[in-house]
């Protein structure tokens, strides 16, 4: 006889069963990606994100003194978020962007495909910068 034969099925179908129930994986964390706009004492306004807004974390397990409070979730990647923007009204407002540079792109995909020299690159590219200072000269 083996081994799984001997044992009682009983138990593996409950430690099976048990098995399935476990969460393999967390719940994204919900946080509110707004920014509110606060003046500042000095008279400044500055932005800060809704998710700093919250109360810190607080000690649910029990650690004691060991227990550092952290940010709220979110308040740490909004406020990267914010520090990364060229313009910080970006957060709150974005803007429309402009038109892509497809110039550079196609130059540097035909050279790829045509498989064209520098020296062949260097002559086109002066033709067209004469062509193109001729037109504004007109």
């Amino acid at each position: 006889m083996n081994l799984i034969s001997s044992m009682p099925r009983l138990p593996i179908l409950m430690t099976l069963c048990l098995l399935a129930g476990c969460k393999t994986h967390l719940d994204p964390v919900s946080y509110s990606p707004g920014y509110t706009a606060v003046t500042r004492a000095d008279g400044r306004v500055e932005l800060v994100p809704d998710a700093c807004m919250q109360p810190a974390a607080q000690d649910d397990i029990g650690v004691g003194e060991d227990f550092q409070p952290l940010l709220p979730p979110g308040c740490a990647s909004n406020l990267i978020l914010l520090q990364m923007v060229e313009q910080r009204s970006d957060v709150v407002q974005g803007r429309s962007t402009g038109s892509v540079m497809a110039a550079p792109v196609g130059r540097a995909a035909q050279v790829y495909i045509d498989g064209y020299d520098r020296e062949e690159l260097r002559r086109r590219q002066a033709e067209q910068q004469a062509n193109t200072d001729t037109r504004e000269a007109r």
